[in-house]
């Protein structure tokens, strides 16, 4: 075996054949490959492809998913800039005897703003690698048919608001909209709890 080896290191091979002999053995290497035999190398580029294939599948859907959450916080901080109005039209018109009770509103409006700020920033830091790959087109979907429909909701609230521009304050009207408005940032943490659950799934 020993003068085999002596002999194979005895050979010598054109400047053509040793580079190309070169890259075969790096790109073993690279790929991770104990036997560099043709059918190692295609499984190995094979499950390098699929592996680029669900990569970006998974960026895709992380964009998409980012974009509609996004979306629906914009709408839900436009919800919270109208109550913040309504919260100083009262300070305004009520003296001492409302007084405490639009701090309170207030206190809890941006209480409100710092969490959807929070889920903001935590959306803007996913790493897309840890997507579940399993989540389907038909969430997505779901999700996407969920939010339109808070769309129309909050289109017929502004119409709603609207309406009573110019009355006077109405600090039950106030508090009533501070509830819907936390009610819909309910609804969006329990979307971003689920998407976070099921991207701990598929990681674990």
């Amino acid at each position: 075996m020993n003068s085999k080896l002596k002999a194979l290191q005895d050979v010598q091979l054109n400047p053509s054949t040793e580079f190309q002999l070169e890259l075969l053995v790096r790109a073993a290497e690279t790929l991770e490959i104990e036997d560099p035999s043709s059918i190692a190398f295609i499984q190995a580029l094979t499950q390098l492809s699929t592996r680029r294939i669900n990569l970006k599948l998974s960026l895709h859907r992380a964009a998409f998913v980012e974009a509609e959450l996004q979306a629906h916080l914009a709408e839900v901080e436009s919800e919270l800039t109208l109550i913040h109005k309504w919260s100083s039209v009262l300070a305004e018109g009520s003296g001492s005897e409302n007084s405490e009770t639009v701090e309170n509103l207030e206190r809890r409006r941006q209480g409100i703003v710092r969490k959807a700020k929070e889920y903001q920033s935590q959306l803007a830091q996913l790493d897309p690698k840890t997507m579940n790959n399993a989540l389907c087109i038909s969430d997505l979907t779901r999700l996407q048919e969920q939010n339109r429909e808070r769309e129309k909701e909050v289109r017929r609230k502004r119409k709603k608001v609207e309406t009573f521009r110019g009355l006077p304050a109405n600090p039950d009207l106030a508090r009533l909209s501070l509830l819907q408005a936390t009610q819909e940032l309910q609804k969006l943490t329990r979307a971003r709890e689920g998407l976070l659950g099921g991207m701990a799934d598929g990681v674990s």
